[in-house]
């Protein structure tokens, strides 16, 4: 029985994908490959059109995360990081292994005014740092370009983490920096560290080379990567994003929401997040027995998530990314109401 993936990612692939993926890779400086990277930042361009520079460099989404923490973070710099999920406290972690000096805030979901005040109580912040959507708890914080301008207002930089969040989850507005990743909404296989960059790294200290994003941010525009990029990926991207602005984020979104509405409507456990900050990527729900659901659901050809961290035991995560249908999840629901009732 061949497996389907429900998970937060990767994400079930679609066929066109996976044949593009599989060819032999060019050589990263021909005009053959130029070519084809120049038609995907230029669609990377048009899903998210905020005058910022898509960047593509070999790795994951927490590597993203990691190249805008080093390239906007000097050692002693105040950072404030809103947290709520798993993922915050690693964009936390992030900052401390670069010398930044952290101030958590947690919040359920982000309100920008008690950004502002927590900010100005700390004084001198150089960065705010949040989770666009928290992939450990199903949680959309849909307003994130609105601490663009708390970030502006304190003379601040913004760096947000949107690795299971955009396209399908879409920023809109202005942001400093965003990272996030191939292998979830934007539909491609794992191995694409991808950034959007509307402001210039202002480091003092050094930067690892693989990590330098002014290099990164020159190779895109002159379509030179400074070093060999995730050749296949791109290949990957090339036709997922065709799929993507077929429909216009909007569309994307839309699909989202109504895939993720299916299990919140009908599953028969507690969604974890709140309305309206519930993930359209990403669902968590409150599970007694998050073990069995996962077995059960494998027998019937899906592969779920538990819970992470504290909450291992306590939650099951149901992704809708990737080549998912109604159909699928309205199988999830019978199979999990049949064990919860």
């Amino acid at each position: 029985m061949e497996l389907k993936l429900l998970t937060p990612g990767p994400v079930q692939l679609p066929r066109e994908v996976l044949e593009a993926v599989a060819r032999q890779p060019l050589f990263h400086r021909s005009v053959e490959f130029r070519e084809v990277l120049g038609r995907v930042v230029e669609k990377l361009r048009m899903v998210y059109d905020y005058n910022s520079t898509p960047v593509i460099a070999p790795g994951t989404g927490t590597l993203a995360v990691d190249i805008a923490v080093y390239n906007y973070v000097d050692p002693g710099d105040r950072v404030l990081v809103v947290v709520n999920g798993v993922f915050g406290e690693r964009l936390a972690e992030s900052i401390e292994s670069r010398g930044g000096v952290v101030y958590k805030l947690n919040l359920d979901h982000v309100e920008p005014d008690i950004v502002e005040d927590y900010a100005r109580r700390i004084g001198d912040v150089k960065v705010v740092a949040v989770v666009h959507n928290e992939t450990s708890m199903g949680i959309a914080n849909r307003i994130v370009e609105k601490l663009q301008g708390v970030a502006e207002s304190l003379g601040a930089i913004l760096i947000v983490d949107s690795v299971s969040g955009m396209p399908a989850e879409p920023i809109r507005g202005r942001v400093d920096v965003i990272a996030t990743a191939s292998h979830k909404a934007f539909l491609a296989p794992p191995g694409a560290s991808i950034l959007y960059v509307s402001v210039e790294p202002k480091v003092k200290t050094k930067v690892p080379p693989s990590m330098d994003l002014r290099r990164l941010v020159k190779g895109s525009i002159t379509l030179n990567p400074p070093y060999t990029p995730p050749i296949n990926v791109v290949y990957g991207l090339d036709v997922s994003l065709d799929m993507i602005l077929k429909l216009g984020v909007d569309g994307y979104h839309e699909v989202h929401r109504l895939r993720a509405q299916t299990l919140y409507r009908n599953l028969r456990l507690e969604p974890v997040a709140r309305e309206p900050y519930r993930s359209y990527t990403v669902t968590a729900f409150w599970a007694p027995n998050p073990d069995l659901i996962v077995r059960e659901l494998r027998k019937h050809g899906y592969i779920i998530a538990r819970g992470m961290g504290v909450y291992e035991d306590k939650m099951i995560r149901v992704g809708v990314l990737g080549d998912v249908s109604i159909d699928d999840l309205r199988r999830v629901v019978e199979v999990v109401n049949n064990i919860v009732d």
